[in-house]
């Protein structure tokens, strides 16, 4: 009963913390000098000013932009004015939203409200203020107050809170009835800490910059607009470019949508995001230790490798330096195929749904991943023959190559039909030759650094198990009951040998493209030799792991060595240099955290970001032709009666008498797209001004309407219903299967 009451006294403890610490409501407080300035001057009090002798008219300030949720919002400046023609503006994805004259003060500091409401999300909002060269303005602070909340992240964390407080108790009453041994209770606590541990940059109260982590968030933005636009699966971003439209289907993009409907429950893009990495983390500890336990006996091998994996170097630096999410979601699902050919080649045949999955979660994070581990384990096959024509274990493997096809032709035929058919900038991807980016090898040892965790290295440990492969495959000999098996991991270890070569200096490679031109197109588009760095440590971890819990010459060392390789590993996750973001406040007057100022400016970039990359545009449309205006082939011949655009979805009702006339839709022609009339007669549409939907009008006087719309072509939509219902097929089979297990179990 004490425990009980204990456990309900934490639960509740940890919920009144979390309300305690609630900012979802609290107003974001700028100072004048947290704006960015473009004239006048500043002080240390933080507040920016301008006067008639900086002899200067235009844009004064402007704010970062701002992730905001739909609703009603009030700006409140403290400032001091001498002028009443100064103007304080609301922009929204490159269009005015909303304009108010800053009220003359006669030089007193007051503050005034200025009310603006939003009828969808904002990613990209941002406030002005104008200066008109007429006397003095000072502002000290501005503050954004929502009406309600800016977000909901505390309601999501208690719900969070209570979710695994009930799960505590159904595991508490599962374990009473069915109690486990004090080594697996053990081996899950060291996997659990290994899971926070691995987390542990995430709980900085700051969002943290990434080299692409802004593109990844506005992606996680556009599946939420694109759902909120009516579109499953999403093809186009509406909201992207000023709201012409971005191609979603040349990335993949099926876990995104995780993130995607919290930020549809309102939690902030910020937490959306951590919550995708954290349960990558999750996923990646459970999946490597199911793959291990399932090819050597030793725990320790299983604990160490998957010590080794999760806190891998590279790892760390795709997913807090480099915020290479696809990349990272991929490396969640390596091991299943690693495992998966193991099994299928020479062990237990009826694993090969590891395959599927495998190869399907990778396909469904990072297509060069997939392209990798595809040309590595399609050698694998060729080297292993004999082994797979044995027990027809190739009809495992064609099984799996089907159904992993099949349950991903949703994603591969938008995939492909883009990729061959749309007009698409694809040149933009052979900015990088390979050979620029390759790295020193004496720099593949690198462990630990204050360098915001960018490491181009397998790491000492890693490095480690390829000396423990070396002294495996010269001093001692393989043992007949678990000769195949060293066979395969024989191959792991010199598969990951090459792959470590081909990312040095000394591979060569530009010398090899001069002498073989055919290999250039290859290297172009891996881009950078250090992502073959996640393949090539996995399968080192693999192979030595496992040798070392069976190794007679290492057997008196292997406590010694298992405590050095994971204690030098856990270093990796130390390397956060000093600087603001280890505290909750940036000043020690703010009102809020730094937390809660990311969450509402949310997506982090610099000036060299490209956030819209140019490959998937139209011809790479650049965005200084990108407008949110629709366009009149003749405006005084074309009259316009009524406008709108809802997302993909845009409505013109106009009236001309001119022949020839035409109206230029602010959407990008991406294949799909179609226009009818006010009858439901399609209209023909072309590529207009910087490849916008042009449509022709009507040129009888009367009134007409043109509606131009998003649909997903017929073989789209048979792609994904051909993968739906095999993935509904994939569970019938799988509940059949264990119900005959169910039934198998009582009889016995």
């Amino acid at each position: 009963m004490k425990k009980k009451v204990l456990y309900v006294a934490a639960v509740l403890a940890a919920l009144i913390f979390i309300w305690l610490g609630k900012e979802d409501s609290k107003p974001l407080v700028l100072k004048g000098t947290d704006l960015n300035q473009t004239a006048g001057i500043s002080d240390y009090t933080g507040l920016i000013a301008i006067d008639e002798s900086a002899a200067y008219y235009g844009m004064f300030a402007y704010t970062d932009d701002y992730v905001l949720n739909k609703g009603t919002y009030t700006i409140r400046p403290e400032y001091s004015n001498t002028s009443s023609d100064n103007i304080i503006e609301v922009w929204d994805n490159g269009t005015k939203v909303a304009q108010w004259s800053l009220e003359s003060t006669d030089g007193v500091k007051t503050t005034r409200d200025y009310t603006f409401t939003l009828d969808k999300d904002s990613q990209q909002l941002h406030i002005r203020i104008y200066y008109q060269g007429v006397g003095s303005l000072i502002l000290n602070t501005m503050s954004l107050i929502p009406q309600g909340a800016f977000y909901q992240d505390a309601p999501y964390l208690m719900v969070l809170i209570i979710l695994l407080a009930i799960s505590g108790i159904f595991l508490a009453s599962y374990e009473k009835k069915h109690p486990s041994s004090r080594e697996r209770k053990v081996t899950f606590l060291i996997l659990a800490g290994l899971c926070l541990y691995s987390s542990m940059p995430l709980f900085i109260q700051a969002f943290a910059q990434a080299d692409d982590v802004c593109y990844h968030l506005l992606r996680i933005e556009g599946l939420k607009d694109g759902m909120l636009d009516g579109q499953f699966p999403v093809v186009i971003f509406p909201e992207a470019l000023a709201g012409n439209g971005y191609l979603n289907s040349m990335y993949p993009y099926l876990f995104l949508y995780i993130p995607a409907f919290l930020r549809l429950l309102g939690v902030s893009l910020a937490l959306s995001y951590k919550t995708l990495i954290f349960l990558a983390n999750i996923a990646t500890v459970a999946v490597i230790y199911k793959v291990l336990k399932s090819m050597t006996p030793s725990r320790y091998a299983c604990i160490l490798g998957t010590a080794l994996y999760i806190l891998l170097p590279y790892r760390f630096t795709n997913i807090y330096a480099r915020g290479a999410l696809g990349e990272t979601l991929a490396l969640t699902f390596l091991p299943l195929i690693i495992g998966g050919f193991y099994h299928v080649l020479m062990a237990d045949k009826k694993k090969w749904p590891w395959l599927v999955i495998g190869f399907t979660g990778v396909i469904e994070s990072h297509v060069l991943s997939t392209a990798t581990m595809a040309v590595i384990f399609s050698l694998c096959c060729l080297l292993f023959i004999r082994d797979l024509l044995q027990d027809k274990r190739w009809l495992e493997m064609v099984k799996a190559a089907a159904l992993t096809v099949l349950l991903n032709l949703w994603f591969l035929v938008p995939f492909l039909y883009f990729f061959l058919k749309e007009n698409l900038y694809q040149k933009a991807l052979d900015w990088s030759g390979f050979s620029e980016y390759s790295i020193n090898a004496s720099f593949l040892a690198d462990t630990f650094h204050t360098n915001d965790y960018r490491f181009l290295s397998l790491g000492l440990p890693v490095l480690g198990c390829a000396g423990i492969c070396v002294l495996k495959l010269v001093c001692e000999k393989s043992e007949e009951k678990n000769g195949k098996r060293d066979k395969f991991l024989t191959y792991l270890f010199g598969g990951a040998c090459v792959l470590t070569f081909l990312v040095t200096g000394y591979f060569g490679s530009k010398t090899l493209k001069e002498l073989i031109p055919a290999i250039e197109p290859v290297l172009r588009t891996i881009q950078f030799p250090w992502r073959l760095l996640a393949p090539a440590g996995i399968l080192f971890i693999f192979a030595g792991v496992i040798w070392l819990s069976e190794s007679e010459v290492l057997k008196p060392y292997r406590n010694l060595v298992f405590a050095f390789l994971v204690g030098v590993n856990l270093l990796t996750c130390l390397n956060q240099p000093y600087n603001q973001n280890n505290f909750a406040y940036k000043d020690y007057d703010d009102t809020t955290t730094v937390g809660h100022q990311d969450k509402i400016i949310g997506i982090p970039k610099s000036d060299a970001t490209v956030i819209y990359p140019y490959e998937w545009r139209i011809d790479a449309l650049m965005d200084d032709k990108l407008t949110s205006d629709l366009q009149l082939s003749d405006a005084e011949k074309v009259t316009v009666e009524n406008y709108e655009k809802k997302g993909t979805h845009g409505t013109l009702t106009y009236r001309t008498s001119g022949e020839g006339q035409y109206v230029d839709f602010p959407l990008q022609k991406y294949l799909g797209y179609a226009a009818e009339d006010e009858n439901g007669e399609k209209l023909e549409i072309s590529y207009g001004n910087n490849y916008r939907i042009r449509v022709m009008l009507t040129g009888d006087g009367e009134s007409h309407t043109v509606s131009v719309r998003y649909r997903q072509p017929v073989i789209f939509r048979l792609s994904q219903a051909v993968s739906l219902l095999t993935l509904l097929f994939c569970i019938a089979l799988a509940v059949r299967k264990k119900e005959r297990l169910s039934r198998l179990f009582r009889r016995v």
